[in-house]
């Protein structure tokens, strides 16, 4: 039998129908996926209007891989004392926007839950209620670039170098975008009665004075025993021993096959040394020292 024989511009026909097909269902992916942007969006915000604050809610907000679930899990010592760990974290200190976004609860939900309520949170101040209290977790950038790095690569599938996520993380391409700018939107606040700043690296070092500034911030009346328990089951050890009640996306993770036991990597406070340049140090304090305008990225990015 002899060969069949494709004429060029057959093949070129060919391989025309075949971008063509290629770059539809690309159009077609990324409109499936602003399609569930739009979805979370309007679930956040008819959420959000929905809404309603009490006096008594604290609202805790960081720059991801900054001390949100260490701060979470202390506050939750502070309210619930000789209980039974909770099946997860956010059953009893829900990820605010994100809850709402996904359609995991809704504002009748949380309406549900006793006072004190405690909410965790990404946004930027401007995002959240008014008339609630606002605790705001800041980390030294260089760990949070470095702790970023390895969640990129255990929970999102990043395979690049550290240097390729460097320059993201400098330039905000990553998720939740700037830190320079979330950090300065946060700091614009930080002279409001309402907003208390705490460095993860007090939370470290001195714990129990972290706690007793948080609770004298809140006004809740707590005595040195209760106060002695969180300290203790907030160590790392103690939190890394029960890990799966702060992994956020456990069953995500499963299903994609990775070790739901990567979520608290190291705890530590100053570990950047280890990993990052001289010169990327130095260029992250220059940009730090800066005085920046808070920008605001879309907010879609808060709702992932």
């Amino acid at each position: 039998m002899r060969p069949i024989k494709i004429d060029t511009t057959s093949e070129l026909l060919l391989g025309a129908t075949g971008r063509a097909l290629g770059a539809a269902a690309d159009a077609l992916d990324l409109a499936v996926r602003n399609l569930e942007n739009v979805r979370r969006i309007a679930n956040f915000l008819r959420g959000r209007m929905e809404f309603r604050v009490r006096p008594s809610d604290v609202f805790i907000s960081s720059y991801p891989r900054s001390g949100t679930t260490l701060t979470q899990w202390i506050l939750y010592l502070l309210t619930h004392e000789a209980q039974p760990d909770p099946e997860h974290l956010t059953k009893v200190s829900p990820w605010f926007e994100r809850s709402l976004a996904i359609g995991e609860v809704t504002a009748a939900d949380l309406e549900r839950f006793p006072s004190p309520r405690v909410f965790k949170s990404h946004l930027p101040r401007e995002w959240l209620p008014d008339g609630a209290r606002y605790i705001y977790v800041e980390r030294d950038p260089k760990d949070v670039l470095v702790s970023y790095f390895y969640f990129y690569r255990s929970y999102l599938g990043f395979h690049g170098s550290f240097d390729d996520f460097y320059r993201r993380f400098m330039e905000g391409r990553v998720q939740y975008g700037s830190w320079f700018d979330h950090v300065a939107g946060w700091r614009k606040r930080s002279t409001e009665t309402d907003v208390l700043i705490v460095r993860y690296e007090d939370l470290v070092s001195d714990r129990k004075a972290s706690i007793r500034r948080i609770v004298e911030f809140l006004g809740w009346e707590r005595d040195e025993r209760w106060i002695d328990r969180a300290v203790i089951e907030s160590s790392f050890d103690a939190m890394k021993h029960r890990e799966s009640v702060f992994d956020h996306a456990t069953a995500l993770l499963l299903e994609r096959g990775v070790n739901q036991r990567t979520f608290l990597r190291a705890g530590l406070s100053g570990g950047a040394a280890n990993e990052i340049s001289e010169a990327q140090a130095r260029e992250i304090r220059e940009r730090s020292s800066l005085g920046r305008r808070p920008g605001i990225r879309r907010l879609a990015a808060f709702l992932q």
